[in-house]
């Protein structure tokens, strides 16, 4: 055999072998193609409709996903659409645990496949978790946060509050409103529809004591700020600073702090735990000097209303830092379900402080300026602003209303009223009202019965032989029955005709 025939053989022997190997090749890469093409095709349907059952895709993926299988992701799905329609609901949870937790696609908790597990534990705990839902705590919140935003609003249009009080005021409780608003968004499950408020209130929880701090400073005399107030903002732009990053971050990295799947998420909670705690008791400290300091300087009955309304407002403030440290604290000793009732308990306390700063907004505005007129009084003087009864008059209708009642004994008539009275004092109905309200500080029911149960009292020190009985002695002052008597009698005396007659009397004189 010649050289060149030898080569021939060795060339085409080499070009076989070529061609087999290629082949081979061929071959695996068409099965691979084949293989992840069948298995993505699997993975994208829900009711599978081919020669495979149930059973057999779930070995398939299972095996896939046990094996790391570059669609593992959507595997996660597919194990957890079948195991529950399979009504297999723990390794339905842990798989859609899984996937969720991957693609952060809440959405798949609505398919149908898990109709079939709906009233197990697991999918309660499931649907509690990620789908949206609202109960009626939570509408009492979110009514709560509205009603504060809009007062945050309204409170600065108001011409009878102090500038920089309401601006204030209206602030602390918008900050309240925006931590009740994050709270709502979290108990139903809203922040995973709108992933960037994650935090929102963060920003705010240094604010809250300083600013209710400058607020009872604003409302005293001849306050105003200084350069050296800004200072109280600097903890706040530190936190923001430090915030930063989260505010910056994508909607898929925000999922992850929500999901705690990110390490970082613990140290930013602890960070703004503690400073927010040590802000509150700082300024807890601070508000209770100043309000002490107001207390001491009390001058007049106006002042002493408004200091309780100001030590009223910190004490909801102190009851709220309690009940903050408790639910840290319950949070860091994983105390579970606890911590949300302490939890709840604080934002009760909140909207009970918003509510109630609101209401006086709106009856009591004089609050929030360095002047007060106590609603009584106010109520008062806008009643008769614009009455045209002069001081001669009301001083002579006045007297002429002390001799009806002393000397011709008007209480007497059974079937006085308004309008009796004031036809007897040649006046109008509105004149006598506002003759009983000035000078008497009651309105015509209190007169009269307060006229009507002294008479009574007098014909029971009067009668030493116990000759009158009860009825006859509240017919004599007008009255048609001995139930309303009794009642108007326990009112005025705070005992009852019968416990009068052997107690009182008996014991000392009448002091009426």
């Amino acid at each position: 055999m010649t050289n060149r025939t030898k080569l021939s053989i060795v060339f085409v022997c080499l070009f076989i072998f070529a061609n087999k190997m290629m082949a081979q090749d061929a071959g695996i890469n068409l099965t691979q193609e084949w293989h992840q093409k069948h298995l993505d095709s699997l993975l994208h349907e829900v009711n599978i409709n081919n020669d495979m059952n149930q059973l057999d895709l779930l070995v398939l993926n299972e095996n896939a996903a046990n094996s790391k299988h570059p669609d593992s992701v959507n595997i996660f799905k597919t194990l957890a659409l079948l195991n529950a329609e399979l009504e297999q609901p723990k390794d339905a949870y842990k798989y859609t645990l899984k996937y969720i937790n991957n693609t952060f696609d809440f959405s798949i908790l609505k398919d149908k496949s898990f109709e079939a597990i709906s009233e197990t534990e697991e999918y309660k705990v499931l649907n509690k978790s990620f789908n949206f839902h609202i109960n009626g705590l939570a509408f009492f919140y979110l009514y709560a946060a509205l009603i504060g935003f809009f007062f945050t609003i309204a409170i600065n249009f108001s011409k009878k509050a102090q500038p920089y009080s309401k601006v204030l005021i209206g602030t602390f409780v918008g900050i309240q409103s925006l931590f009740i608003l994050e709270f709502v968004l979290y108990i139903t499950n809203a922040r995973y529809e709108y992933p960037h408020t994650y935090r929102m209130s963060s920003s705010c929880v240094l604010l809250l004591g300083p600013i209710l701090f400058f607020y009872f400073k604003s409302v005293s005399p001849n306050f105003k700020f200084k350069f050296k107030d800004v200072l109280h903002l600097l903890p706040t732009i530190c936190l923001l600073f430090f915030l930063l990053p989260v505010y910056l971050a994508s909607a898929n990295e925000k999922y992850n702090m929500m999901l705690e799947l990110n390490a970082s998420t613990h140290h930013y909670n602890i960070i703004v735990f503690s400073a927010k705690v040590i802000s509150l008791i700082v300024y807890a400290f601070l508000i209770r000097k100043l309000l002490k300091s107001k207390q001491n300087a009390v001058i007049n009955n106006n002042d002493t209303f408004k200091r309780k309304w100001e030590s009223g407002i910190f004490n909801i403030y102190v009851a709220y830092i309690v009940s903050y440290v408790l639910y840290g604290l319950s949070i860091l000793t994983q105390l579970g379900g606890i911590s949300i009732v302490i939890y709840n308990g604080m934002v009760a306390l909140m909207c009970f402080m918003l509510i109630y700063i609101v209401y006086m907004g709106y009856v009591q505005p004089d609050v929030f300026n360095n002047t007060f007129v106590p609603l009584n009084k106010r109520l008062f003087s806008e009643k008769y602003q614009k009455s045209g009864l002069t001081n001669t008059l009301s001083t002579e209708l006045k007297d002429n209303l002390e001799k009806l009642l002393v000397q011709d004994k008007v209480f007497k008539e059974n079937n006085i009223n308004l309008e009796l009275l004031a036809f007897k004092l040649n006046t109008t109905r509105h004149n006598a009202s506002q003759i009983i309200n000035e000078h008497f500080k009651m309105n015509f029911f209190e007169l009269i019965n307060t006229f009507r149960i002294k008479e009574a009292i007098k014909m029971l020190e009067e009668d030493s032989h116990g000759n009158l009985n009860i009825i006859d002695i509240a017919y004599e002052v007008g009255y048609n029955n001995k139930v309303t008597f009794n009642k108007a009698f326990k009112k005025v005396t705070n005992t009852t005709p019968s416990e009068y007659i052997h107690t009182s009397l008996k014991n000392s004189p009448s002091k009426y």
